[in-house]
């Protein structure tokens, strides 16, 4: 990992909603339209993060048919920071009302 890789991806764990996306992968491959329901933004503003995310190895995509489910690289050279910065940071309040909305949003979807 180079220096100005490092700070690439500091510089995009310093975004709330990047952060919010990201802890929410970590657990669970969405599609973009769910992300959105789940951290109430809207589809541009978070495709962009999604979009900086993925150029910095940080998510892999999957097409299925018409939707694209994101989840975290887990073999990526950013991994093991982000995995650091969720275990030490799981109680925070948006993490864990995102995670309300996600069970509640899936229980409707699939329930």
């Amino acid at each position: 990992m180079t220096l100005k890789y490092l700070r690439q991806i500091l510089k995009s764990l310093a975004d709330d909603s990047r952060l919010r996306i990201i802890n929410l992968l970590y657990h669970k491959k969405l599609k973009v339209n769910d992300i959105c329901r789940i951290i109430k933004h809207n589809q541009s503003s978070v495709s962009k993060h999604l979009v900086r995310l993925r150029l910095l190895h940080v998510l892999n995509d999957r097409r299925a048919g018409n939707h694209v489910y994101y989840s975290i690289n887990k073999k990526g050279k950013a991994y093991g920071i982000i995995r650091l910065i969720l275990a030490r940071y799981k109680n925070v309040r948006y993490f864990k009302d995102d995670f309300k909305r996600m069970k509640k949003i899936h229980r409707g979807l699939y329930g």
